[in-house]
């Protein structure tokens, strides 16, 4: 009889491929020619020293090397967490200064706190787009990734926000650099290490409706701002133990995790876990921009009895010391000057004046955006004001002319929508590049696009006596302009930044002067997109360059140095310009509602409506300039004169003439007999008037019962000589 034997786990090369095609398939923005290394160690001694590398081209090939290595008995197989170089060796293991992208950040949960971990996650409204359960003896362990947009090629960043995730959730804070290999999801992993069991590790991508990949600054946001929860730990590995950057501070500082400052002093003062509250109040500090003075300030407040401020201010000094450099965060240097008040008022007296000096403005595109100005573009919704301003921010960045106005300096551009969703916007963009064949290396670096949807801008809020109380956000912008060099700050919509009563002018112009403060100290143009005022859908004939269209208050245009309103056209548009009704829908106007720092247009800009199928088969709207009426070079004034007398006499032989007055009607030439030609009315209306100005045509009675008249063509033997002429030219 034969002994019963216990059948050995087989690798799973489906779990295998899902992990690596999650990981490193899909858009890796000029990164596909990096390498995925494939490492094991040796079943002899367990030294994890031996490695492959493959193209990202080569995933299939990758699956069957680590299958066969796998089911040999000891042999386990990991995976690097982050490209290698394409220079890399292909035969050893790599370094970290192999690095070329990370197109994924994650996090190893090598303890039992997965659940706690994965709840963590779902609060922070970060949940992970892959899990892959390395364990479930003696406890549930497992590694979470979280796909990104785009990857990330800097090492230094890479590793502030693996420490940030590992620090919020409770993994492994050793597992975050770039050369890290994490073992193979679809692997048999043989136990090593006492307690654990022969086990198959899983892969799961859910499909439950969570994001599918995420902004790198969105993860940052969501683990930054709450340090972790308090742990028993000592102290050195309790130091600086959340992570802190310049996007924690934009709560305001008021609370630490989920204790306020206030009770986490109040738990210092009574001795209660003095070490990790202390901790946590530095970290706090550190990242609200105190200085390492400022900190040490404190020391007195919170020393216990039986110690000393110096022995208190050492210990503050070790943690200020710790969370500089675990974050990168450096002591600043604040200044302090005395409160003189403003300065005395002088009488600017004109002693010269060389025009030749003056700094000439610094305008951006056309006559509408002018660095250190505010410009308010006003429009109902659906008239395409978020294309038209991706479009122009791409414009900038470029160089190209593809809103009809000329670009007087290219300059990085940074759209903040805090209306759609990042997708959308990204849909957005990438509709504008395709219809003008632009390449994505030419707005790489120079356009930004953020969306409200994962991190919402708010520049004011309302104080208890309703005035506009400024937020941290304002000061933040200028920061991030004056750090990026960012020419163009778009703002869409205004009414989402702000949360004061729009119908307030004083509040109002309060806010709007927050935004004139912002492109004046970051030397920017601003443009803000705000809605029309009720009821929305307007004709434009009323609101076309009415800087009064604007919602609420009227304050914001007062601030403003340039205004212009986006309408659709208009039925009366269309029939001066002799454009059919179902074409009519596809054409919106830019027009000039005020204009501080140079002349009004008073000519409309048009812009066409055109679906762009994008290649994840989405149609999306771009707005591209152009001229709706007819090329006025393509008739003649003769031919058209000749066809009105041509169609006036045949509607006279059918006696249904054309009338002179409006109120005639669709009788009314001005209205129906453009229609009937498939001219502009402006062209028409002309060959009308000189043809009766000649006598070639007159308003005459066609039915004596009523006397109604009516336009007839006039026969060469009835027509007047002109005075002071020898002949008269006929006409046809």
């Amino acid at each position: 009889m034969r002994a019963a034997v216990t059948p050995i786990l087989a690798p799973d090369p489906d779990a295998m491929r899902r992990q690596l095609e999650h990981v490193f398939h899909g858009d890796l923005d000029g990164a596909h020619d990096g390498l995925v290394e494939l490492a094991w160690n040796d079943p002899r001694t367990g030294a994890l020293s031996a490695a492959e590398l493959f193209g990202t081209d080569h995933i299939d090939e990758l699956v069957d090397r680590a299958v066969a290595l796998n089911r040999t008995p000891g042999v386990n197989v990991y995976v690097g967490a982050a490209l290698r170089r394409p220079q890399a060796a292909r035969n050893r293991r790599a370094s970290d200064a192999d690095f070329l992208a990370a197109s994924c950040i994650w996090a190893d949960v090598d303890t039992d706190v997965v659940a706690p971990a994965i709840a963590a996650c779902k609060r922070r409204g970060a949940p992970p787009t892959m899990t892959v359960v390395t364990g479930r003896h003696p406890h549930l362990r497992a590694q979470m990734w979280w796909r990104l947009d785009a990857p990330c090629r800097d090492t230094a960043q890479l590793r502030r926000i693996c420490a940030a995730v590992a620090a919020a959730i409770g993994g492994d804070p050793s597992v975050l650099n770039p050369g890290r290999v994490l073992r193979l999801g679809g692997s048999v992993a043989w136990p090593t290490k006492d307690g654990r069991v022969l086990e198959r590790t899983e892969v799961h991508v859910p499909r439950d409706g969570r994001p599918a990949e995420y902004l790198l600054e969105r993860i940052a946001r969501a683990f930054a701002p709450e340090p972790a929860p308090l742990l028993s730990k000592s102290p050195e590995t309790s130091e600086a133990s959340s992570p802190v950057s310049a996007a924690s501070r934009a709560d305001g500082g008021l609370a630490i995790g989920s204790l306020s400052v206030e009770a986490a002093v109040a738990a210092v003062r009574r001795g209660d876990h003095w070490h990790d509250h202390v901790v946590r109040l530095v970290a706090h500090w550190v990242a609200r921009g105190w200085s390492d003075a400022e900190i040490l300030a404190t020391a007195e407040g919170l020393t216990l009895p039986g110690w000393t401020h110096d022995e208190t201010r050492r210990d503050l000094a070790r943690m200020i010391a710790g969370a500089r450099r675990k974050w990168s965060i450096p002591n600043p240097v604040h200044e302090v000057g005395e409160d003189a008040g403003p300065p005395p008022i002088e009488v600017g007296w004109v002693q010269r004046l060389d025009a030749a000096m003056i700094p000439r403005r610094r305008w951006l595109l056309g006559r509408s955006l002018l660095r250190g100005h505010l410009t308010v573009e006003v429009a109902p919704p659906g008239a395409g004001k978020s294309t038209l301003a991706i479009a122009q921010a791409v414009a900038i960045a470029t160089g190209r002319e593809i809103t009809g106005q000329a670009v007087h300096e290219t300059a990085k551009t940074w759209v903040w929508n805090n209306e759609d969703d990042g997708d959308e916007l990204r849909r957005r963009l990438a509709a504008v590049l395709q219809h003008w064949s632009i390449q994505i290396e030419e707005i790489r670096g120079r356009v930004a696009l953020n969306s409200g949807a994962d991190r919402a801008l708010m520049v004011a809020r309302a104080a208890k006596d309703g005035s506009a109380m400024r937020t941290p956000d304002v000061d933040a912008l200028v920061e991030r302009i004056r750090a990026e060099a960012i020419g163009l700050l778009v703002v869409d919509p205004f009414a989402e930044v702000h949360a004061v009563e729009e119908n307030d002018n004083a509040r109002i112009r309060e806010v709007a002067a927050l935004f004139r403060e912002v492109a004046r100290r970051g030397d920017c143009a601003v443009l803000l997109i705000h809605h029309t005022s009720k009821p929305a859908t307007a004709s434009s004939d009323a609101f076309a360059g009415n800087q009064n269209a604007a919602r609420g208050a009227s304050s914001l245009t007062g601030v403003a140095r340039i205004v212009q309103t986006l309408f659709a056209m208009s039925p009366r548009d269309a029939e001066k310009l002799g454009v059919v009704e179902h074409e009519r829908r596809l054409w919106v106007r830019l027009d000039d509602a005020k204009a501080n720092l140079s002349l009004i247009q008073g000519e409309a800009s048009w812009f066409k409506r055109v679906g762009v199928v994008i290649a994840n088969g989405d149609e999306v709207g771009v707005l591209v300039p152009g001229d709706p009426g007819p090329p006025q070079s393509a008739v003649s004034d003769e031919e058209t004169e000749a066809a009105v007398i041509a169609e006036i006499d045949r509607a006279w032989r059918v006696k249904e003439p054309y009338g002179t007055h409006p109120l005639c009607g669709e009788r009314f030439y001005g209205r129906s007999l453009p229609r009937r030609l498939g001219r502009p009315t402006s062209v028409v209306s002309a060959a009308v008037e000189r043809l009766m100005a000649r006598g070639a045509i007159e308003d005459a009675v066609f039915d004596s019962r009523n006397s109604k008249k009516g336009l007839r063509p006039v026969p060469l033997d009835e027509r007047k000589r002109p005075s002071g002429s020898e002949s008269s030219e006929g006409d046809a």
